[in-house]
């Protein structure tokens, strides 16, 4: 599947999906539900489970040239799913503060 066929599928440009490829953006959390309904996938087995060994198909990179293994793709949105994790609970925390600092002041 082509990065154009898998943005067509999701309502994302190419250049969206290169940019989650590529660890610089992350998908939003209705996207990767789209995803994993598609696919019939938990979130949890999308951000836990390894599925290199389950997936053997190529993922078309440019659309034409060259191509990216489905398990590398999987390798590399899972680090940016757990990367935009880690940040989301680190705004949680920080806006734990801020509210606690708030009340306090009353």
């Amino acid at each position: 599947m082509s990065q154009d066929d898998f943005g067509a599928e999701f309502g994302l440009k190419k250049s969206v999906v290169g940019t989650y490829i590529r660890g610089i953006s992350h998908p939003k959390i209705e996207i990767i539900q789209n995803i994993c309904d598609k696919y019939n996938l938990t979130l949890d087995e999308f951000i836990k489970e390894d599925i290199s060994t389950k997936q053997t198909t190529h993922i078309s990179a440019s659309g034409t040239n060259g191509t990216i293994d489905a398990a590398d793709l999987y390798k590399a949105e899972n680090r940016a799913l757990q990367k935009t994790i880690e940040a989301q609970w680190q705004t949680i925390e920080a806006m734990k503060i801020t509210i606690d600092t708030l009340l306090n002041k009353q």
